[in-house]
């Protein structure tokens, strides 16, 4: 061997390993990979219509996943995501269609409903000192209830022009998605660049020592968790613009989509850790999943057991990855 495909192959190495010691690294494998299988084995997965409609579809399982996220890096549980985005739904469809509201109203109070719920998820959970599981868990019950008590399961409809956002295009792409890349970026700021996102990060991966550091512990608590339901009032709402119609049984699948994400993506359940690049592959590796499985004509009824399989083979993948890592460092 000459010395320089020597000296090549000596830089090879230490790229591949600082890519490998990453978190997001077994998302990017798993995102590539699947882009092939069903780019050879499904002939409309490439098509335009096809991009269009993934795009719009990998921007709301983003959002949904956001608002988990936000309480999962401090080494929380929202249950009631999916709870929340039904309430939100319904409290937007009430004020479009009994208020008669315009569109720019009915946005910052739907957020605000959000908020407040996040408020008493928080509340509920450092003063109570209860594990967030079990408190969002009987607060998903409630906001539910109210949801399903107040629109009794029927939907409402929505102002004209609302579906725009959902359905339309920006540079080739949908609006949907480019808000998401946008809601990426925000991410990347906030948990790399500011005391709050610091904060937060330690507050997750010790919570012991960030109060001895003088940390506002509980403080934080709260306002992730007015985040993730805030979060989940924007999907809630993106979510109707997309379907144009604003239905009770929003979110009644957003708790396995958004924790799905999260694992998928490479972001521990356990706290203290983002990785942008693994939560945008998370998202984008669910939707192919969901997509490609209709594409190849597998029957619908087993889709959800084939997600419980790839979280299952996903986790897994990442906890030999981090062990393996660990050792090469």
């Amino acid at each position: 061997m000459s010395m320089e495909a020597t000296n090549a192959s000596s830089k090879k190495v230490p790229l591949l390993k600082r890519f490998f010691v990453q978190s997001y690294s077994s998302a990017v494998s798993a995102t590539i990979l699947l882009v092939l299988i069903f780019s050879i084995f499904t002939t409309a997965f490439l098509s335009n219509y096809n991009l269009f409609n993934l795009s719009r579809t990998v921007a709301s399982y983003g959002f949904i996943a956001a608002a988990q996220m936000m309480v999962v890096v401090i080494g929380g549980m929202n249950v009631s995501v999916g709870s929340v985005g039904a309430l939100c739904t319904v409290v937007c469809g009430l004020l479009m269609q009994e208020a008669h509201l315009p569109t720019i109203l009915v946005v910052p109070i739907t957020i605000i409903a959000g908020l407040i719920c996040g408020w008493i998820n928080g509340q509920l959970i450092t003063r109570l000192k209860l594990a967030p599981f079990v408190i969002t868990l009987a607060m998903s019950f409630i906001y539910d209830g109210v949801a399903t008590g107040v629109s009794h399961g029927y939907p409402y409809k929505v102002n004209a022009g609302f579906d725009e956002l959902g359905r339309g295009r920006f540079l080739g792409t949908s609006q949907l998605f480019a808000l998401f890349i946008l809601l990426v970026l925000v991410l990347v700021v906030v948990f790399r660049f500011t005391l709050f996102g610091r904060n937060v990060l330690a507050v997750g991966g010790n919570e012991a020592a960030a109060r001895l550091s003088g940390i506002r512990a509980d403080r934080i608590t709260v306002l992730c968790n007015m985040l993730s339901c805030g979060m989940a009032a924007i999907a809630a709402m993106l979510w109707t613009s997309r379907t144009g119609s604003a239905s009770p049984t929003t979110g009644a699948d957003w708790m396995l989509y958004s924790v799905a994400v999260c694992a998928i993506g490479g972001i521990s359940l356990n706290g203290g850790n983002f990785t942008a690049i693994g939560f945008f592959c998370g998202a984008l590796i669910l939707t192919m999943v969901r997509n490609g499985l209709t594409m190849l004509n597998v029957d619908i009824y087993f889709e959800k057991a084939f997600l419980g399989v790839i979280i299952l083979f996903a986790v897994s993948v990442e906890s030999i990855r981090s062990r393996v890592a660990r050792r090469m460092v």
